[in-house]
């Protein structure tokens, strides 16, 4: 009687269980720097998040104009929509995570370098088509998460698109500056400023979930070079190698800042994190969103480097 009673209840929770774990789309500017690999690496693992799909985001920026290079590219003819999505398959294969969808997003910003206003150009792109049709599955109450960890232009055009999905998404972005203090907000960052339109629009539409983890939050998570390489040397994978060519392609230096493992890990190791209920810059609609105000950096940087040896382990 007892053991009918256990496969019954284990039985019914169980789907539960499952419908519960929420799913993520991973959408990165992944050729512009480094610590998108790490980021990308440690959401992958297996005690990582719960990835649909992987999606390239473009960094162009200005100075692709006027220098004659970009970390290790060439800025003539540069795609960086492509050096994003040609990393991204590469480093699937190296995490052996071969299944998950790497979608192209948007090779352009919403809108013109101006603003974005009713009957502007909305890009599109297989990732925003993604984002679409995974909202429309989804609901409020289970809602589809978006991790940007560069320009947030492919949810953005995707909302842009289909309004009526905005209240199926949470949104967690890397990007802008808050001082918790002051209570001042400075969009006067790489990611905000590659797509100054898409987060105006994030932020404006009252229907969207939104959690911004603030550059100036996430610079405290530091790694060092030769902590970093002696730990990677501790595994002869694929992806251990691949995460250290890639400091040494883009000539990263003694310390890199580790923007984008800062959100990933918020989200992993929630503990780790403080957020706050805050106010939306001035000049957009008026109401609150989630922000990252602090982090403990030497802990999420810990638990980092423990689930990555863990996960090469024989």
């Amino acid at each position: 009687m007892q053991n009918r009673l256990f496969l019954f209840l284990f039985s019914a929770i169980l789907p539960c269980l499952i419908i519960a774990q929420p799913a993520y789309i991973i959408d990165a500017d992944t050729g512009n720097e480094m610590d998108d690999l790490y980021a990308i690496a440690r959401a992958l693992a297996p005690d990582g998040l719960k990835v649909l799909s992987l999606q390239s985001a473009h960094f162009n920026n200005p100075q692709l104009l006027t220098d004659p290079n970009w970390n290790s590219y060439s800025t003539k003819n540069i795609n960086t929509l492509e050096i994003s999505q040609q990393l991204n398959e590469e480093l699937t294969r190296a995490c052996q995570r071969w299944h998950i969808p790497k979608m192209r997003g948007c090779n352009r910003m919403l809108g013109y370098a101006w603003g974005y206003y009713e009957g502007a150009p909305i890009p599109r792109s297989p990732a925003t088509q993604f984002i679409t049709d995974h909202a429309r599955k989804a609901t409020p109450d289970a809602k589809l998460n978006v991790v940007c960890l560069g320009a947030s232009t492919n949810v953005a055009a995707a909302i842009a698109r289909a309004p009526e999905i905005a209240p199926n998404l949470r949104v967690y972005l890397l990007g802008a500056q808050y001082d918790p203090e002051s209570k001042a907000w400075d969009k006067n960052e790489f990611n905000i400023r590659n797509d100054l339109n898409a987060f105006d629009l994030l932020l404006n539409n009252e229907e969207v979930e939104l959690w911004v983890m603030p550059a100036n939050t996430a610079r405290s998570l530091i790694f060092d070079r030769s902590e970093t390489f002696r730990q990677l040397s501790t595994c002869n994978t694929p992806l251990c190698q691949h995460l250290r060519n890639r400091w040494q392609q883009v000539q990263a230096g003694q310390n890199w800042i580790m923007w984008d493992l800062a959100l990933v890990q918020a989200l992993l190791t929630p503990e780790l994190a403080t957020h706050k209920s805050v106010r939306t810059p001035p000049e957009n609609t008026k109401r609150k969103i989630q922000v990252y105000t602090e982090i403990n950096a030497p802990a999420m940087e810990a638990e980092f480097w423990q689930s990555l040896i863990g996960w090469q382990a024989p």
